[in-house]
């Protein structure tokens, strides 16, 4: 069940099969381990049970689909909604979980590969690349799932994997067909859009078009290790990604040292 009924407050390969990553220091586990639990959400009437297999389809690195308890998988495709979403993986290659990106209101190559303390930020892109853009640039051309259109999700697509689970513990998205998720921090967003709603506004709230019609959103990130509300699952996802990075927003170094976000893309 997707949560876009809950009001919301305003404000990173190859074409093969990969196996989801292992990680519990951040609450992630293995698909050869978890069960299709049944999670709790919450709708404004009252929670409702769902189960996770029902609507989330595992594919291979043709797109082909596979069994439910298939232990590694490269795609995974929400029938609700018929977005495809690409798996990450963790080994080092192009499309590794811990690979971290600068936003940069879409100035492709507008990035480094070490962060503000030296470390590294993300590999395969090269030395001056590792901002979000050139990440989708580099799946595009790599045919995973048999796609070529791989882009980042808009606020509302990365807002509707949010779950709200039984235990009231990250991560908060299905932890067996998204368990390589990485709970440090947000993922990317698009952020300049035309449809107020896919930023994650409250409906009615204002918003300001640029000269090309689009939006450019306050709000640019979702992170799944936060910890949310049952009444504000949505809202308390929400991260706005000029406080994610390692300096205080507006200090000198500002923006050299921020807007660092992890990527999950999508693709229809």
């Amino acid at each position: 069940m997707i949560l876009s009924s809950l009001l919301v407050a305003c404000g990173g390969g190859s074409t093969g099969t990969e196996s989801v990553s292992t990680d519990t220091s951040n609450n992630t586990v293995t698909a050869s381990t978890v069960a299709s639990a049944s999670v709790a959400t919450v709708a404004p009437a009252a929670a409702v049970v769902v189960t996770a297999s029902s609507r989330y389809l595992k594919l291979d690195g043709g797109g082909n689909a596979l069994p439910a308890d298939a232990q590694s998988w490269s795609c995974v495709k929400d029938k609700e909604t018929g977005l495809i979403w690409e798996a990450k993986t963790d080994n080092g290659g192009l499309q590794d979980r811990d690979w971290r990106y600068r936003h940069f209101h879409n100035f492709s190559g507008y990035a480094s590969s070490l962060d503000y303390n030296n470390n590294v930020l993300c590999e395969n892109l090269g030395t001056a690349s590792c901002d979000a853009y050139s990440y989708v640039n580099a799946l595009k051309g790599s045919g995973l799932c048999g796609k070529a259109d791989w882009r980042l999700p808009t606020m509302g697509e990365l807002l509707d994997l949010v779950q709200y689970h039984a235990d009231g513990q990250p991560l908060n998205i299905d932890r067996t067909y998204f368990a390589d998720t990485n709970g440090k921090g947000p993922y990317c967003s698009e952020n300049t859009i035309r449809n107020p709603d896919d930023c994650g506004y409250a409906p009615g709230s204002n918003a300001t078009y640029n000269a090309d019609g689009r939006i450019e959103c306050n709000y640019q990130g979702v992170d799944y290790g936060a910890t949310i509300r049952a009444e504000n699952p949505r809202g308390d996802s929400m991260v706005a990604l000029r406080f994610s990075g390692e300096v205080q927003d507006g200090k000198s170094v500002y923006p050299n040292a921020n807007w660092i976000c992890y990527t999950r893309l999508v693709t229809q």
